[in-house]
């Protein structure tokens, strides 16, 4: 972050500067499975709070994404280990079934990226670069506060961006990035019976891929009007599988400088 903003600062003055920063409320639609609680596919739906914004001085393009939402998984009741029986269960047997209980999911996660322009036109140009990323993810028993599982990565990721300046009004922006080199920090299990697991994860222990297409439509000269549609694709393999699936859609308002 350091580096961008000395780059930002070290380009000649005369140079056009532009940006803006936003605001926005969204929707989230997650889809995933932790297994170091059970493996089952969970799935939550909940609003979503975004900050976004960007600069563009001279050949190089700065972002900053930011989003949090949280909401509550439904209860499931027990299930008995042998799916075939289908009887009810008699007394003492509970001791051969799992549960998976009502959950509280968090998530939040932030971006910051530096790309330079590689192609493209004045209307259309590309960008290529690096972003740092922070992701974490908290899941937390609602009946046993002890039963909490934390997954927190920081990584450093390829990113590219895509301009398209359709006219003075109409603008979209879209952007991903792909996980290169990381550091994680995770459970064997839920709870915090036994330390957390951390180490480097890196191509073969963490796959994933973060999108975001922004549409501005310019309401004036400093404020602006913005839509987006956002996806992650993510799986983890340290020390335990975890795959998560989210599309967002947002809208709000941006400032322009």
């Amino acid at each position: 972050m350091l580096l961008g903003m000395g780059q930002l600062m070290a380009q000649s003055p005369d140079q056009a500067m532009s940006g803006k920063i936003g605001l926005g409320l969204g929707y989230a639609f997650t889809g995933y499975r932790e297994e170091t609680d059970l493996p089952l596919n969970r799935y939550l739906n909940a609003f979503t709070l975004i900050v976004n914004g960007n600069i563009e001085k001279g050949s190089f393009f700065h972002s900053l994404n930011i989003g949090f939402f949280r909401g509550d998984n439904d209860a499931i009741k027990s299930f008995p280990l042998d799916n075939s029986w289908e009887e009810p269960l008699e007394p003492g047997n509970q001791y051969f079934t799992y549960y998976r209980t009502d959950y509280t999911f968090t998530r939040v996660f932030g971006e910051y990226a530096l790309d330079y322009r590689l192609w493209g036109t004045g209307a259309f140009p590309g960008y290529l670069g690096g972003a740092l990323r922070g992701d974490l993810y908290v899941m937390e028993t609602l009946n046993n506060y002890l039963h909490t599982s934390v997954t927190a990565i920081v990584s450093l990721n390829l990113h590219a961006s895509q301009k398209w300046i359709i006219n003075d009004s109409h603008s979209l922006v879209f952007s991903m990035s792909v996980p290169v080199l990381g550091y994680a920090v995770r459970p064997n299990f839920t709870g915090y019976i036994m330390p957390l697991e951390t180490g480097v994860i890196s191509l073969h222990n963490y796959q994933a891929v973060f999108g975001d297409l922004k549409y501005y439509y310019r309401i004036n000269t400093l404020l602006s009007f913005n839509s987006g549609l956002g996806f992650e694709l993510s799986h983890v393999e340290f020390p335990r599988p975890r795959r998560d699936a989210v599309f967002r859609l947002s809208a709000g308002v941006a400032f322009s400088f």
